[in-house]
């Protein structure tokens, strides 16, 4: 998936405006990046301008006075910039080195939209069905040799269960791989069947919560 198709539109402010404006637009999102014009001056954070005030409040300094009224382009750190047929994947590297935010360019070369945590938490709970409350989760063990997965989709789909998301991960248990199946729920009952049949360990079934 690309960058562009996860990226937070609207969370831009001008580096003329002062930190008093922005804290204000921090409250709405926890992140901007920060334009002259629409050149990208860098991003700023909630995180980030508390950090600043705490600084001053330190120093017996009050921000109120001595820092708000500043334009924010002075307080702006540098953020990596990614133009939109990037991968996510990339996106998540740069915020796993430490970057509070990534900053997407459109096909124009425009400022687009910017990655925080937040949107990757909400790409992350999509492609693992997190968000799906018409769906019943399976935990599976499975052995780590070719076809697993493969066999986990072909005997769900010969069931005639619908499968609405289906991701793997590594317990870090030798020889094994955890996957987690989702299934509308009113397939649950004959998607266990066909599991138990095939000799598919299900480690946990979890249903969505009523509404």
């Amino acid at each position: 998936m690309f960058v562009e198709s996860i990226a937070y539109r609207n969370a831009e402010v001008q580096a003329s405006v002062s930190l008093s404006e922005v804290l204000q637009r921090l409250k709405e999102y926890p992140a901007l990046m920060v334009l002259d014009g629409r050149d990208i001056v860098g991003g700023i954070t909630r995180g980030r301008l508390f950090g600043l005030f705490a600084d001053y409040w330190m120093n017996d300094g009050s921000p109120s006075k001595d820092i708000l009224p500043n334009p924010v382009g002075h307080y702006a750190a540098s953020v990596p910039v990614m133009e939109h047929g990037a991968s996510v994947e990339e996106a998540i590297d740069q915020l796993v080195q430490g970057a509070p935010l990534v900053i997407v360019r459109d096909r124009r070369n425009e400022p687009y939209g910017i990655i925080s945590w937040l949107e990757v938490n909400q790409y992350l709970r999509e492609i693992t069905g997190l968000n799906d409350q018409d769906s019943v989760r399976f935990s599976l063990a499975l052995l780590d040799i070719p076809g697993q997965l493969a066999r986990v989709a072909e005997v769900v789909g010969r069931s005639g269960a619908n499968i609405t998301a289906l991701t793997v991960s590594d317990p870090k248990v030798l020889n094994w791989v955890h996957v987690t199946l989702r299934v509308d729920k009113g397939h649950a009952e004959i998607a266990r069947r066909a599991l138990n049949r095939a000799g598919i360990d299900i480690i946990s079934e979890s249903h969505p919560a009523s509404r």
